[in-house]
């Protein structure tokens, strides 16, 4: 059934920054545990609904990874996805640069 009224939430798309490193894999790069652990505070207060890096070979980390990935927040508005997005710090190191998006979500 097609809920008219359903949620919206907010796709962050991130993808390598002006100081991403390149030739480096995701999971290697200088801040990457910075990443991972501002997502995992966020996703600790409720406000991720899933996150993950994309894949070239499946595998998790013993796979091979994409240069990027993306969250999907819980936010009330844009504005405030838009601040969790880019408060993640490898984004205000220019590590990482994101793209925003709101997706409406009919069936859930």
């Amino acid at each position: 059934m097609i809920d008219t009224n359903g949620p919206h939430l907010y796709v962050v798309f991130q993808s390598p920054g002006p100081k991403w490193v390149d030739g480096t894999p995701y999971n290697e790069q200088p801040e990457f545990m910075d990443h991972a652990n501002y997502i995992s505070s966020c996703h600790d207060k409720g406000q991720v609904v899933l996150s993950g890096p994309f894949m070239k070979e499946e595998g998790g980390l013993e796979g091979k990874l994409e240069d990027g990935g993306f969250t999907i927040f819980k936010a009330a508005n844009f504005a405030e996805a838009t601040k969790l997005g880019t408060e993640d710090p490898t984004v205000k190191s220019g590590m990482l640069k994101v793209d925003i998006k709101t997706l409406w979500v009919p069936f859930h």
